[in-house]
């Protein structure tokens, strides 16, 4: 049976369908066991969102390009909506979106059961049309009655389980990246200057140089060992081309460079090494904790982060896969991308001790349950409301501060 609640502008939509698989699940040795691993995992995850928090901050107060891109960007980007914020693509979006609620509140709900918390209703609550969470209506005098640790394991279920199911998303979409290969290992040249003579001649932006005055070009340094030596003024230049699977072969001579009129000057301003990028995303992870993993939390949608994701829509078609997926791997990849990082951000927000969400709660409980004789109800409350505002107070100002700066 479906029941709607309307409360204008909220909207509640309950049924009783899907207790009986929690019911199930909440009886394998996986739910009895994880609780501790969930409930260990919350304060690392708020840790992430705190330390990006005020890293952020930082960066927009000592570094003024940051806030001019970020209102280039515009407000929009703060959105949680896919469509509404034009940098989160509407299908792959509100798909990886209604998947990572669902699985939080799964989560949950199986939880709640294997601490033997009844489970009264799921649902998914509305502002008007757009969808903000999905619920597992819990028991709450029953949960407040339970041990600390189960309430803690119920309440950090939903974060633990978005945060796994954001790290098998990704792992697999770095197994699919792996398997990627350039259709002609080359540079692809992306923006040019077209009074430079390379543009003169005929070459264009989206050409690969697969080779130079005769060499072979299979990477960047492979252009940059070729080119360097004999980048003067009035030096000619033979470049192979390969342009929608034909070979073309184009001569042209260096220029002087405006800034430095002993170097010469081609016009082509920007290169993407095609196998560097792909070899460079499937293995940053193993590289963390270096800030080169910060890649997976780049909108690949974003201007100028094309060229760092090989399922990117400018860099796609330039690539296959030798797996099975061969040419069809963009819209899995894009699917596996949106997935991994809207579940991590769902796990790390809902982390942070902001009450009511659930790191909110699970610091309301434990301030209670080991403070309460010594600072009383009164004191709990001022306590959790201190720190919500003070964690409000901070995500507002990391999203207002580059408009005031």
């Amino acid at each position: 049976m479906v029941k709607k609640e309307f409360s204008f502008p909220f909207l509640s939509i309950k049924t009783e369908a899907g207790l009986s698989l929690i019911e199930r699940l909440s009886k394998t040795s996986i739910a009895k066991r994880s609780g501790w691993v969930f409930i260990l995992l919350l304060p690392v995850l708020a840790a992430i969102t705190i330390y990006f928090v005020l890293s952020s901050i930082v960066n927009i107060l000592t570094n003024p390009n940051v806030s001019v891109m970020i209102r280039e960007l515009g407000p929009a980007i703060n959105l949680p909506w896919p469509g509404v914020n034009p940098y989160l693509p509407v299908v792959y979006g509100w798909v990886a979106l209604l998947l990572g609620m669902a699985v939080h509140e799964f989560a949950h709900g199986v939880q709640a059961r294997a601490s033997g918390v009844p489970v009264r209703s799921v649902g998914l609550m509305f502002v008007l049309i757009f969808p903000i969470a999905a619920f597992a209506e819990i028991d709450d005098k029953e949960l407040e009655k339970t041990s600390l640790k189960k309430i803690s394991s119920t309440l950090a279920g939903g974060a633990g389980m978005n945060f796994f199911t954001a790290i098998a998303a990704l792992l697999i979409l770095l197994l699919i990246v792996s398997s990627l290969v350039p259709i002609t290992d080359g540079i692809l040249i992306k923006r040019m200057d077209q009074e430079g003579p390379a543009y003169k001649v005929g070459i264009k932006p989206g050409d690969i140089i697969v080779g130079v005055n005769g060499l072979k070009v299979n990477s960047l340094q492979d252009f940059i060992n070729i080119v360097e030596p004999v980048y003067k003024p009035g030096i000619n230049m033979t470049f192979d081309l390969v342009r929608d699977g034909e070979k073309y072969v184009y001569e042209f001579t260096l220029v002087k460079n405006p800034d430095n009129s002993s170097r010469g000057y081609m016009g082509i301003q920007e290169y993407i090494p095609l196998g560097d990028v792909a070899e460079n995303y499937a293995s940053a992870l193993w590289r963390f904790p270096s800030r080169e993993a910060l890649i997976y939390i780049v909108l690949p949608t974003l201007p100028g982060a094309t060229t760092s994701a090989p399922f990117s829509d400018l860099l796609h078609s330039y690539y296959v896969s030798d797996s099975f997926l061969g040419n069809n791997f963009y819209e899995v990849s894009n699917l596996l991308y949106w997935i991994w990082l809207i579940n991590f951000n769902l796990a790390i927000f809902n982390a942070i001790p902001l009450y009511p969400l659930d790191g909110g709660y699970v610091f309301k409980f434990t301030c209670r349950r080991l403070l309460g004789k010594k600072a009383g109800e009164t004191g709990i409350k001022l306590l959790v409301y201190s720190v919500s505002l003070l964690l409000v107070a901070l995500i507002v100002f990391m999203i207002a501060a580059p408009y005031l700066m």
